[in-house]
């Protein structure tokens, strides 16, 4: 018989969530939560899901249906993300530029458990169909793409979420110092909101079409561990250039306007 490595609930782990956006077919979702379970992990958010009260989504959580059952839904990813301090995402690696970091599941699994020894992360997975899309992918400061044989590169997103939390549980014991305390999605959404608005202002950008570079500002930045600290200072930056925009002239830094 099989031996599985049985693991103690961890307060760590409890500031981990994956969040499933979209999920089409009820069955999915009951396996991904018991793969969870597997591993440890209990906070599970669904995005405009399928139904979940469905008999195949009970009948492939087995004995994880609770972690169902307590789920938090929501309408869309930005909300489900609202108060998270580091979000991470699933990709496909076909197709992606070589500007974005793509890490692999073992690589990112130190650094997501460094991250929830003192703060709420996200495991993000797209649908079945699609997966996430760009929009979706700008939210998150880290993708993760898990290797696959080019003839059959598809996997289940139960299969995926097990294997993103069981390279989790492998780091579980290793002796690790907390990451800084990261900005919230929702400052960092207002900060962005600031900063193209202040650019289009300045003629950085084009009011009729800031989306394009507005991406690529954001995938630079996505990449620091922005704190709120270094939120204020960003949007200070952006209340110093709204004001010499309009004025001509410049404020002393007591004078800026703290967002």
């Amino acid at each position: 018989m099989l031996r599985v490595w049985v693991m103690k609930r961890s307060e760590i782990l409890d500031n981990i969530s994956v969040v499933l956006v979209e999920t089409l077919q009820p069955g999915n979702i009951g396996s991904a939560a018991r793969a969870m379970k597997n591993m440890g992990l209990h906070q599970l958010k669904l995005v405009s899901p399928c139904s979940i009260s469905d008999e195949a989504c009970q009948k492939m959580a087995v004995g994880a249906y609770d972690l169902v059952e307590d789920a938090e839904i929501y309408d869309s990813l930005q909300m489900a993300l609202a108060g998270e301090s580091v979000v991470v995402g699933t990709t496909s690696a076909r197709g992606r530029s070589n500007k974005v970091r793509l890490y692999a599941p073992r690589e990112i699994g130190p650094v997501i458990w460094e991250y929830a020894m003192s703060q709420n992360i996200s495991l993000v997975f797209g649908p079945e169909r699609r997966g996430l899309n760009d929009k979706e992918l700008a939210l998150c400061q880290y993708l993760v793409s898990i290797p696959a044989s080019i003839d059959f590169p598809t996997l289940n997103l139960s299969q995926a979420v097990l294997v993103l939390a069981y390279e989790i549980a492998t780091v579980q014991s290793a002796n690790r110092r907390p990451r800084l305390q990261l900005a919230t999605e929702s400052d960092r959404k207002q900060m962005f909101e600031h900063m193209e608005e202040t650019l289009i202002q300045i003629g950085f950008l084009s009011r009729s079409n800031p989306g394009h570079i507005m991406r690529s500002i954001r995938r630079l930045l996505g990449e620091a561990d922005l704190t709120e600290r270094d939120i204020q200072i960003l949007r200070g930056i952006m209340s110093q250039m709204e004001w010499y925009s309009k004025e001509g002239g410049k404020m002393s830094p007591a004078e800026v306007e703290k967002p």
